[in-house]
């Protein structure tokens, strides 16, 4: 069912199939029934015929006869059963040959009496079906004979099974049903090459988006169907619109950048001015030069995406390292002890700045929850990363688990936006990634990433 609702392709064969397949039972079902009804007309067409037959066979003058015992048989149909009754249901004539008629012979005429008799009409066609399910063609008549004393009533009865008959629409039916369904097959077929082509529009939209996406083209063709123009221009507007707030953007950050650099030179000069020695000189270079690769990378990830960045890779371990090492200079008053384990050839196949940022964000919130102790863990996950980050603080509430990786959200109520853990969580979906906090065995919380 998820592949049905989510392809218009199956949505479209699917929908013209069935009412293909609606229409054509319903012309099976209108075939069968002409066919029922001719058949059911060659039926009362041919007792018809053996009427005239039985009228025109050779008798006794009407007015002198007292019974029609005289009619020829062999001038009649032979495959049919005809019998003349009187109204009064006694049997006048019979020509018999159904075993199943032959057993009633002597209580015909007064079981069709009965039914014939209420009906007052002079002609009478039916295919009537009995108890034990046998179906039959029933012909009737009604003629009056004078013999002298008044005219008497007579019904000319005909019966004939429908076995025949129902055997050849049973066939027909049959006929029908697989010429449809072969009918159904070819049309299912030039309606999946019809789809198919008609479609190619879509197809063609789909491809020239992933080449936007790319960065190969800039907007969609002009080149589509009047249906789909509205929405290709609609898309096109919106890539103008991104385009030009990216623009801005772009601006806006240039100008914070240069705002900002300049300011870290003024204090990088006044570092200097000021001779605070080499170990803090060095220390005050590294944080500046640090601060100005992370104005510069989140410069470009805010304009071009971090899917366009061209990255070779980094090594976690030494990155690490050295942000441990300044978080225990910036915490040095909680004498922390930070325990870092890693595998050999651990490999983060990403940016170097997206590392940063992540493992920045989770290292400083450990060590400003942590009470005593830091534990930092690289482990090699299939071609991936597994990145385990515990503390021994008060940890994560239960009902907090989910909602701090939504940006605006903290886990306490020290000053701050509430932005660190959301922007680790888009990074690392960024890359495909996962992130969860659960209770470390250290009591406080335990940040597991997963990075492909």
């Amino acid at each position: 069912m998820q592949l049905i609702r989510r392809s218009l392709h199956i949505k479209l064969m699917m929908s013209a199939m069935l009412v293909i397949a609606i229409i054509m039972a319903f012309s099976v079902y209108i075939l069968y029934l002409g066919h029922t009804e001719e058949q059911a007309q060659k039926a009362s067409t041919r007792m018809q015929e053996n009427l005239s037959k039985l009228f025109s066979s050779k008798q006794p003058d009407p007015h002198a006869i007292t019974d029609l015992a005289s009619i020829t048989p062999d001038a009649i149909d032979p495959n049919l059963d005809t019998l003349i009754c009187r109204s009064d249901g006694e049997l006048s004539w019979s020509s018999l040959h159904m075993p199943e008629v032959i057993t009633i012979k002597g209580t015909i005429c007064q079981d069709l009496m009965k039914y014939l008799g209420g009906l007052d009409q002079d002609y009478f066609f039916k295919l009537h079906t009995i108890k034990n399910g046998e179906s039959y063609f029933i012909y009737s008549l009604r003629f009056l004979r004078n013999h002298g004393d008044g005219p008497t009533t007579y019904y000319v009865v005909m019966v004939d099974s429908a076995k025949r008959y129902q055997a050849q629409t049973r066939e027909y039916l049959y006929q029908c049903i697989r010429q449809a369904l072969l009918a159904y097959c070819l049309l299912g077929a030039l309606l999946l090459l019809t789809s198919f082509w008609s479609l190619s529009s879509l197809r063609t939209m789909a491809r020239q988006i992933n080449e936007i996406r790319a960065g190969q083209r800039e907007s969609l063709s002009s080149d589509y169907e009047r249906e789909l123009l509205p929405l290709t221009e609609s898309v096109n507007q919106l890539l103008e619109n991104e385009r030009q707030q990216t623009l801005r953007y772009q601006h806006a950050l240039n100008d914070l950048a240069h705002s900002l650099k300049t300011r870290l030179a003024l204090i990088q000069i006044t570092a200097q001015e000021f001779k605070l020695g080499h170990p803090v000189h060095d220390n005050i270079n590294e944080q500046i030069t640090t601060m100005d690769q992370i104005i510069q990378y989140q410069l470009r990830r805010a304009v071009t995406g971090r899917k366009r960045l061209a990255s070779k890779g980094t090594e976690p371990v030494p990155l690490i390292e050295k942000l441990l090492a300044s978080l225990a200079k910036v915490y040095r008053h909680k004498k922390l002890q930070t325990h870092f384990q890693f595998d050999d050839d651990v490999f983060f196949h990403g940016e170097q700045g997206d590392l940063m940022e992540m493992m920045g964000n989770l290292l400083d919130n450990a060590c400003k929850f942590a009470i005593s102790e830091v534990r930092v863990q690289v482990r090699r996950k299939g071609s991936g990363l597994l990145i385990l980050v515990e503390d021994d603080g008060p940890g994560i509430a239960p009902g907090k688990s989910e909602q701090i990786f939504q940006r605006g959200v903290r886990a306490d109520s020290s000053p701050g936006q509430g932005i660190g853990l959301a922007v680790v969580t888009e990074i690392v979906h960024s890359y495909g990634g996962d992130i969860r906090v659960d209770e470390s065995p250290l009591g406080g919380a335990r940040f597991q990433l997963t990075v492909p």
